[in-house]
């Protein structure tokens, strides 16, 4: 009769969704984070990536939650492991947008596993004060001098960055058959940017004169013959060459980098396409913004532009003054012809 009863008991756990102690006992960090892949891959999620073709797949995110919550029972992911878990990120990273980004996706698990009915409720997940948003750009002046010490390899990639605000997932996609040097177009397809929209970037000279200089016998245009891989070090140098940037000795010693980033160079295209008299609304078809809130915190004041903001000011008093003085001039004399 007792196993009848605790059959009964767990059959009408289950019925409402409720995880039986025995079941939950089972389930480990890895069937939650194997729940949140499959999710990734159903919904075509650019984040997700293989290792090889036809290997496993893997999200950037994910990296340090495996490592920290491997084999992990989920009842022992609680509040306070969590904080373990964010304390040693800490002692890793300086970024705690960094951090925000692995604990979003330790949230979404935990959401989905609720959803699924393998949880009743998920722990709670504090993330962290970020910092505003990044303001770096490059001003025109400072481009030759970051060109000159790149490798070969980069520079071309970079100059379509910085002059078209082009991402760098958008600028890996293109191949020969979307450059059109008669009518000096780019042809993004659909699937190729970030919202799978398709869209035409328009070349301008030094982009023209750029990609003309290239082997146009290979399939992808950047990438010496194969599509563009990982540059991080190859960027980060080049950058401390250039004095756009320096490596910084963290507490545990490790090394890290602070400085121009190549998004940074997205950034500038935006400002470089306002600056040059674009419309808003052009400008956002080009850059692929979907919302003109987020276009314009890419459209930087840097102090260059707060100094002309002041010249203006400076000429248009000085105009106003002009004309204020050969008024009150002219009335003088009109009043002294009167008296006259």
């Amino acid at each position: 009769m007792r196993a009848e009863a605790k059959l009964q008991e767990v059959l009408g756990q289950k019925a409402i969704g409720k995880q039986p102690a025995t079941d939950l006992a089972k389930l480990r960090y890895e069937d939650l984070r194997d729940s949140l892949l499959l999710e990734y891959r159903m919904n075509g999620r650019k984040s997700l990536r293989y290792k090889a073709k036809g290997g496993a797949p893997y999200i950037s995110n994910l990296k340090h939650l495996d490592g920290f919550f491997a084999n992990h029972r989920v009842p022992a992911i609680n509040p306070d492991t969590i904080r373990q878990f964010v304390l040693g990120r800490q002692a890793d990273t300086p970024s705690n947008a960094t951090i925000n980004r692995e604990l979003s996706a330790l949230k979404r698990m935990f959401s989905l596993a609720v959803k699924d009915g393998k949880l009743l409720v998920a722990p709670y997940i504090a993330l962290l004060k970020e910092p505003p948003p990044r303001k770096g750009f490059l001003e025109l002046g400072e481009f030759p001098g970051l060109l000159q010490q790149l490798p070969d390899y980069l520079r071309a990639p970079v100059t379509v960055a910085y002059y078209t605000g082009m991402r760098l997932g958008e600028i890996r996609s293109i191949k020969w058959e979307s450059v059109d040097f008669v009518a000096r177009t780019i042809r993004l397809c659909r699937g190729s940017t970030k919202n799978d929209e398709p869209r035409i970037i328009p070349m301008d000279r030094a982009v023209w004169r750029t990609l003309s200089k290239l082997d146009q016998t290979t399939e992808f245009v950047f990438g010496n013959g194969k599509q563009l891989g990982q540059f991080r070090k190859s960027w980060r140098a080049a950058c401390v060459r250039a004095g756009l940037g320096k490596f910084e000795t963290l507490e545990n010693g490790a090394q890290h980098y602070v400085g121009l980033t190549f998004h940074d160079l997205r950034r500038s295209g935006v400002r470089n396409l306002i600056r040059a008299g674009v419309s808003e609304q052009v400008a956002m078809r080009i850059s692929g913004h979907k919302t003109a809130s987020i276009f314009r915190r890419y459209n930087i004041i840097s102090e260059t532009d707060l100094r002309q903001a002041a010249a203006k000011m400076d000429a248009w008093r000085e105009q106003h003054e002009g004309m204020d003085r050969k008024v009150k001039i002219g009335e003088s004399l009109m009043k002294t012809g009167a008296r006259h």
